[in-house]
């Protein structure tokens, strides 16, 4: 048996029925991908697939799908009774394939699961539970779009929730249900007329500190002293944050550009997250927790907007503005843009080739952040309007 990587994905590879078989894993991490080699391996041989988990069921599944073998019925049912794969005869409707994709290694793991979960509402609420998945195409991808729009959501908020539905339809032809995703072929709606620009300065990000819960403090304190992302910072692990050399290392898996990338500690910050990851959970390995479960987004967002009410400021800034003043910060402080462009992770810009080969030690991105400063201005916020 060998687990091997090609691309981005664990290929695993063993003999079975007389011959060499291969199949990818959905494993991100190499561990990962040899639990389910060992899994996979253990019930071709034996026949017996009772004690399979999910992740490693569905790659058994796409084993027999690649080798044309006929899928045993004990593999299509997991152990609490469920039935992973529609009957032939069954019309396949949104609510399944919801649930379809939220089961799925990928997004039951992924940071970005809750916010999936709330577009899915919005699309159930629009097409209904029992709306056949066939019937979803184009014109009616883009008949939603004009739906939000008349019902005033943001142009930001529409393209999140048509890329709600383009993973459920990519784990739909995963899981071979469906041949194609029709969401990939429909534009995003354009963005430029919310576009924001935003700074908060050193002296309302600390009267923010001052009005939010104390089990928020610390994401806050380490989106503005870092730059990261919110889900990037809610997926972090105890093994991703290295005090004693003051770098945090994001796996990629847990970025939007699906690229791992280092994270330099602010000498600021290590005191913070020193008293952070002291509190462990025995049911994830997450560091921020609220009543001993990982935050979520939506927990969040109320004492969010609450602090900006009450600090008067309009129009009030989201999450995501801390990762603007950081970057600001950044540039403000004489960062060298290449390290400063590495530690922010952008994956939407082209790269030089000395960005491309060149390396960055530890060594420089602790250089770097040493030498920034947070206090550089009065807080602006400027939203653009459609004419």
């Amino acid at each position: 048996m060998a687990v091997r990587k090609r691309g981005n994905k664990w290929h695993l590879r063993f003999y079975a029925k007389g011959r060499q078989v291969e199949v990818a894993t959905m494993a991100s991490l190499k561990r990962d991908a040899e639990h389910v080699a060992v899994s996979v391996e253990h019930a071709v041989r034996t026949g017996d697939y009772s004690n399979l988990d999910m992740e490693s069921r569905l790659t058994c599944i796409r084993l027999f799908h690649n080798q044309k073998w006929q899928i045993p019925e004990a593999l299509l049912i997991t152990s609490d009774g469920y039935s992973i794969a529609p009957d032939i005869q069954e019309e396949l409707v949104l609510w399944k394939g919801i649930e379809l994709c939220l089961m799925y290694p990928e997004i039951k793991n992924s940071p970005n699961r809750e916010r999936h979960i709330a577009a899915f509402a919005n699309i159930v609420d629009k097409f209904g539970k029992n709306y056949p998945v066939r019937n979803i195409w184009i014109p009616q991808i883009k008949e939603y779009q004009i739906h939000r729009l008349d019902q005033g959501a943001k142009p930001s908020t529409i393209n999140k929730e048509k890329a709600a539905l383009s993973k459920m339809f990519q784990v739909l032809v995963e899981l071979q249900y469906v041949d194609v995703n029709p969401a990939r072929q429909v534009r995003d709606l354009s963005e430029k007329t919310s576009e924001r620009q935003v700074y908060i300065s050193y002296k309302d990000y600390c009267r923010i500190i001052d009005l939010v819960p104390k089990w928020l403090r610390p994401i806050i304190q380490t989106a503005y002293y870092t730059g990261m992302r919110r889900g990037e910072i809610m997926s972090l692990t105890g093994s991703d944050v290295d005090l004693s050399r003051r770098i945090i290392r994001i796996e990629a898996a847990m970025t939007k550009e699906r690229q791992w990338k280092r994270v330099p500690i602010h000498r600021d910050l290590v005191y913070i997250l020193q008293e952070v990851v002291k509190v462990r959970s025995l049911s994830t390995s997450r560091i921020f927790l609220l009543d001993g479960r990982p935050v979520s987004p939506d927990s969040i967002r109320k004492p969010w907007v609450e602090a900006m009410t009450a600090i008067g400021l309009n129009p009030a800034p989201t999450f995501h503005g801390l990762r603007h003043t950081w970057k600001t910060n950044a540039r403000r402080s004489g960062m060298d843009p290449e390290i400063r462009e590495a530690i922010m992770g952008h994956g939407d810009r082209a790269r030089s080739v000395s960005e491309r080969y060149g390396h960055i030690s530890d060594q420089e991105l602790i250089k770097a952040i040493n030498l920034m400063t947070f206090d550089h201005g009065e807080t602006e916020i400027w939203v653009s309007s459609p004419k």
